[in-house]
Order: structure tokens, then sequence, then C-alpha cells
């Protein structure tokens, strides 16, 4: 369950992090992303958002049950 638990924390983590590295990219270079793939990215950041904090919690409490 751990090893579950933490392979949906990393990649979360990765996929927030890809998202933010794109839009920071396009940014600089002012290079303007049709609104549908911006939203599409949005939506996808606030999907990784909600599992890394689940996957925290879930880590969390059970690490202190474990104890």
């Amino acid at each position: 369950m751990e090893k579950k638990l933490r392979l949906c924390w990393t990649c979360s983590l990765l996929t927030i992090t890809c998202i933010t590295v794109l839009i920071t990219i396009f940014s600089f270079i002012d290079f303007d992303l049709p609104d549908s793939i911006e939203r599409i990215l949005g939506i996808l950041d606030l999907l990784a958002v909600f599992v890394l904090v689940f996957s925290t919690v879930k880590l969390k409490l059970w690490k202190k049950g474990e104890k």
C-alpha cells in the first residue's frame, strides 16, 4: 500500500513540476498557447494537486498509525 501511495505522490509532484515549467517557459518566450491548451494544463495541474494532497495525508495517517 505504501509503495502505491509513494508512486502516486511522486507522479503527481512530477506532473505539477512539468506543467509549471512548460507554462513558465512559454510565458518567458512570449508564446501564446491556445486557450484550450492552457485550460487543459490548468485542469491537469489541479488534479495533480488533489492527488498530491490525498497521497500526502494518507501517508501521514498511515505512518502515524504504525507508531
